[in-house]
């Protein structure tokens, strides 16, 4: 495979959009990626366009980036469309990197685009999200799931008691990931929960299902974020695609989770550690899913989560800053368009254009964003290494 590097990204601000549409969301994002790259739109030879919930909620199936760019003006490109739950939008840039890197394409166009908030019906999203698990394996879930929340809280609720029996995980340790979290976000100009919180707001929070908490869970919104994928780097801000790995949950009962696979396989493509990434973005749907993200990629040793999390490791000034967008918690998450706002975060960071939540010294960096469900494991993860040029 050749090399392949972002030229540039683009992302709209990830909040609550009651009058405009994933056409609308969508086209600010590209243009944003396009602008940046310093192309224009007939330069782009394909397009890979990450959406999970459309065609649950809105009724739009099949062509849903061709009804994107077509709006846009633009017509013969390819386009891709990508469904894979929360790693929709990593997994279109997975596919861009593959078609750039493998010669098909010198310049493709990774999005993602969701739209999850419908004034005056929430259940219309949190019903739809249930189509991210395993539908012949139904869970028993609690009351109320799938009607006033989404169904995977209580599948991270599982999560958090197993880490709070296995791990020595405290509610208090899971509240301060929100902690910092909002502390982060408060940085962000495209975070969706821009003001910080304290550990006693966390934890008289509402509850959600036990042991989690309102704020210790993402909430609901719309967003686009786009990346532009070139075969060589042009600019002094151009970012190196150092690995880019997709794995799902395998079938046997001893097998890694599937975010194990692809960080481990990332690690191997890249030559490196995970001792050698300055900062990370991981899937962080609840504070509890952050915590299982850090030892899935093999960030944190097992049985360190809670010393992590109460002492700030992962904080902006911590020795390894994980989710400096505010993550998934305070930035949002248009589960659609996830994968690539992590993209974008972390060439921010990488270019160090990130402002006050800047990482001093950032030089590797890693996304890693999970999608769906069997049983109580991800079904699908997404892990890119990326390097500034």
């Amino acid at each position: 495979m050749d090399q392949a590097f972002i030229s540039g990204v683009g992302m709209t601000q990830f909040k609550r959009y009651p009058g405009q549409s994933i056409k609308d969301l969508g086209r600010e994002a590209i243009k944003a990626a396009l602008i940046d790259a310093g192309i224009a739109m007939d330069g782009v030879q394909a397009v890979f366009f990450g959406n999970a919930l459309a065609g649950l909620t809105t009724g739009q199936e099949c062509i849903r980036g061709q009804t994107v760019i077509h709006a846009m003006g633009h017509g013969t490109v390819p386009v891709t469309n990508v469904e894979n739950a929360c790693a929709s939008s990593g997994n279109a840039l997975h596919l861009a990197w593959s078609a750039v890197a493998g010669g098909q394409y010198d310049t493709a166009l990774a999005v993602g685009a969701e739209k999850m908030f419908f004034p005056g019906d929430r259940q219309r999203s949190f019903r739809a999200l249930g189509g991210a698990m395993d539908v012949e394996r139904p869970h028993e879930l609690e009351h109320g799931a799938g009607e006033n929340r989404s169904p995977f809280m209580d599948l991270y609720a599982m999560r958090a008691r197993r880490l709070m029996r296995d791990r020595g995980v405290t509610v208090k340790g899971l509240a301060q990931v929100a902690v910092k979290a909002r502390a982060a976000g408060a940085f962000n100009p495209k975070a969706q929960r821009d003001q910080p919180v304290t550990l006693i707001e966390v934890l008289r929070s509402r509850e959600i299902v036990a042991p989690l908490n309102l704020l210790m869970c993402a909430p609901i919104g719309d967003g686009a974020a786009a990346a532009v994928v070139t075969r060589t780097g042009r600019r002094l801000g151009d970012v190196e695609i150092l690995a880019s790995q997709m794995r799902s949950l395998p079938a046997v009962a001893d097998g890694p989770p599937s975010a194990t696979a692809a960080s481990s396989a990332a690690y191997d493509q890249a030559g490196l550690g995970p001792s050698e990434i300055d900062v990370a973005e991981v899937h962080d749907a609840t504070t509890a899913g952050e915590l299982v993200s850090w030892v899935d990629t093999g960030l944190c040793p097992p049985g360190d989560e809670e010393k992590w999390a109460q002492s700030d490791h992962t904080a902006l000034t911590g020795p390894l800053p994980v989710n400096p967008s505010g993550g998934l918690i305070a930035r949002g998450h248009p589960v659609g368009a996830s994968g690539l706002g992590q993209i974008y975060e972390l060439v921010e960071q990488l270019r160090g254009n990130a402002g006050q939540r800047q990482v001093s010294g950032a030089r590797v960096a890693m996304a890693q964003i999970g999608g769906g469900s069997i049983g109580t494991m991800t079904a699908a993860a997404v892990v890119h290494l990326l390097r500034l040029r």
